[in-house]
């Protein structure tokens, strides 16, 4: 087993080839450019590098940009190259009741974005570039087993129709009030409808139930976009504070090896800490995590907010796939920054760290304070 890293930034994008085969676990980046090369430079790197790969799957973690954006790009410069064997993903789409996890997904992005109609959404953009270029999608769950050696962790369907309910009821809540004080009764219930009915044509497009092209979906998501009373729902939510971003690391994909051998592998995705201890205390008995771990995927990108301590797995190898995080103010900067609890004091004996830059660390003091440590950056690439 050997497991590339590449330099995406603030992004992930790595590679876990065995004589078999090889995994490729998500791919984009937040960041425009990457050591002062446009990220577009580094792109076609990565793209160049994986042409060199035969018998290759592509799983996505989540639907953010920091994830798909590298693939967004491959597949609109160089269709029909790169053709994965699949496509894995997050199961938010199998089941119809899975509509309005897509709809909460799908909030998150146009919320963001309310004011900037520029702006790629990215679960309508990943939805718009299957429809262009269809691959073949498999959805995965907590317990499925994939490419005959990696079995999930996360998602639990059940835990997110739980979430997704609790989301529901409070907009539910601003949906009431809103159609109280608004002078067109319903009209907060008819754009909140018709939001819906798209998210569950995303779901229908992806699960292969229906076909469409790409003009009519761009027509119909621009006139969706555009419609006033959108666009007044969309500023409710905000001024209420509803607050999505978490939600969409909540479905995030974690796997690990379904072998319990010398070299097991865990990647976490963005998942929330809260749910990384839920998975680690095997809480519905039916999938513990191995006692060790040869490589363990930090989640986030290290940051504090999903800061996990995985000493009682005696990890060889930690990788962190961080990079500058450009927020609206200093203080949603710094929440964006590898944890200090990573580094320095809080060492794991006997773990070799690898992160794309050790300057994004809050533990970073004129120099990295990892005992045991390799820092991509400059390079594009590291195998571990």
């Amino acid at each position: 087993m050997k497991v590339r890293m590449y330099n995406v930034g603030c992004g992930d994008c790595f590679c876990l080839r065995d004589r078999k085969g090889s995994l490729l676990v998500d791919f984009g980046t937040s960041n425009n450019r990457i050591d002062g090369h446009p990220r577009s430079d580094i792109f076609d790197v990565i793209i160049s590098d994986f042409t060199t790969i035969s018998h290759k799957s592509l799983l996505l973690t989540n639907f953010q940009l920091d994830h798909i954006s590298g693939l967004l790009y491959m597949l609109k410069k160089y269709r029909g190259s790169n053709d994965f064997n699949k496509i894995y993903l997050p199961d938010v789409f199998s089941a119809s009741s899975m509509s309005r996890t897509l709809t909460l997904l799908l909030l998150s992005d146009l919320m963001k974005n309310t004011y900037l109609p520029s702006k790629q959404i990215s679960l309508y953009a990943f939805v718009e570039a299957l429809v262009k270029q269809p691959q073949n999608i498999e959805f995965l769950k907590r317990g499925d087993i994939f490419e005959s050696k990696y079995q999930v962790l996360w998602p639990d369907c059940s835990v997110i129709e739980k979430e997704t309910a609790e989301n529901y009821a409070y907009i539910q809540s601003l949906e009431k009030r809103e159609n109280a004080v608004s002078n067109r009764e319903n009209e907060f219930t008819e754009a909140l409808l018709r939001l819906e009915t798209f998210a569950d044509k995303l779901r229908q497009i992806i699960c292969g139930t229906l076909k469409t092209n790409a003009y009519a979906l761009e027509c119909e998501f621009r006139d969706l976009r555009e419609d006033p009373s959108v666009i007044q729902m969309l500023q409710t939510f905000e001024a209420a504070n509803l607050n999505l971003r978490q939600f969409k690391n909540k479905i995030s994909l974690v796997f690990h090896s379904t072998t319990d051998g010398e070299m097991n592998v865990l990647f976490t995705g963005d998942i929330p800490g809260k749910y990384m201890e839920m998975i680690a205390a095997n809480y519905d008995d039916a999938l513990p995590l191995h006692e060790h771990y040869w490589c363990v995927k930090v989640p986030n990108h290290g940051i504090q907010a999903d800061y996990f301590d995985f000493t009682d797995y005696t990890p060889e190898n930690m990788l962190i796939s961080n990079g500058i995080y450009y927020a609206d103010n200093k203080k949603q900067t710094k929440a964006y920054r590898t944890s200090a609890q990573y580094a320095g004091l809080f060492y794991i004996n006997d773990t070799h760290m690898y992160c794309s830059s050790s300057a994004c660390c809050d533990g970073y003091r004129n120099g990295c304070t990892c005992k045991e440590c390799d820092v991509i950056s400059p390079q594009y690439y590291k195998d571990i």
